[in-house]
């Protein structure tokens, strides 16, 4: 493999451009070696990606993306909008479940967080 400094990226970008699947193969595993390693010959590649002009739009994708997207957004069924309905119900009153469920705490030993306002309160009043 061939080793590959900035410079010579930077001119080979200029002659041959940004598409590195034209480049020699030898070439194009040094200068990829080069961008997985070096910042700044990352910002080169960059620069003069910037300078390349835009792909042509490509029609046929552009359709199946319309139509994704219209697929995506359409509106559900009754059967699929009452199924997240119901599932939302069930999660509610599994929650009012565990929550009445749940047994009250002994006044005797109170929490840490009782104490701590107690402890405050305290220190307040003297």
């Amino acid at each position: 493999m061939s080793w590959m400094t900035r410079r010579r990226l930077d001119w080979l970008l200029r002659a041959r451009g940004t598409d590195l699947t034209a480049w020699p193969d030898a070439e194009r595993r040094a200068a990829l070696a080069l961008l997985r390693r070096s910042r700044v010959a990352r910002q080169s590649f960059a620069e003069a990606l910037s300078g390349d002009d835009a792909p042509e739009p490509d029609a046929v994708a552009l359709c199946r993306m319309q139509l994704a997207l219209r697929h995506a957004l359409a509106p559900r069924p009754v059967m699929v909008r009452g199924i997240g309905w119901s599932a939302l119900a069930a999660c509610v009153a599994a929650g009012l479940y565990v929550g009445m469920g749940a047994p009250e705490p002994d006044q005797a030993t109170p929490d840490l967080f009782t104490q701590a306002q107690t402890v405050s309160f305290a220190s307040l009043d003297q």
